[in-house]
């Protein structure tokens, strides 16, 4: 059941994910691949995968610190694989940088230091998919949110 800390969390979620929503929809009039698109796609996986991550810590705070998957009914094994390879990229790619995503090496004998750069391209889920696995998380948060106004104006 949702109380007023976790509807203040649906709530601020809702933006999170409209706000990936738009940018994944201005990413589709772009190239894919293009550096446009790809900075858009990434701030919509960072959007997205937001309202997962701890935000408030302090027990007195007036959101509930994060959702967790179990708050949303109905995700499909497909778009579970789509959260995962969200949480994987932002956690390992985007908001964070490891080594397994920009490796780097030195070459003793040459003396050279080679690095690559970590691109989006290849690494995203479908992104139609994507869309449509956030327009379904929008949906439960407002209907999450209708819940919760019902059972506090009828109580």
């Amino acid at each position: 059941m949702t109380d007023e800390a976790k509807f203040n969390r649906f709530s601020i979620s809702l933006k999170d994910f409209e706000k990936a929503r738009m940018f994944l929809r201005e990413a589709n009039k772009h190239e894919y691949g293009s550096v446009v698109h790809e900075a858009l796609v990434f701030a919509a996986i960072i959007c997205y995968f937001r309202p997962f991550t701890q935000n408030e810590k302090s027990r007195s705070a007036s959101a509930a610190s994060q959702l967790l998957r179990s708050d949303f009914e109905h995700l499909t094994p497909e778009e579970l694989s789509i959260h995962h390879k969200c949480e994987e990229l932002r956690n390992k790619a985007l908001a964070h940088s490891e080594f397994k995503y920009y490796p780097t090496r030195l070459n003793l004998d040459a003396g050279m230091i080679s690095s690559t750069w970590f691109s989006l391209v290849g690494q995203v889920p479908d992104l139609g998919k994507l869309a449509a696995l956030i327009e379904n998380l929008i949906q439960q948060c407002r209907n999450k949110r209708a819940d919760y106004v019902w059972k506090v104006r009828s109580t």
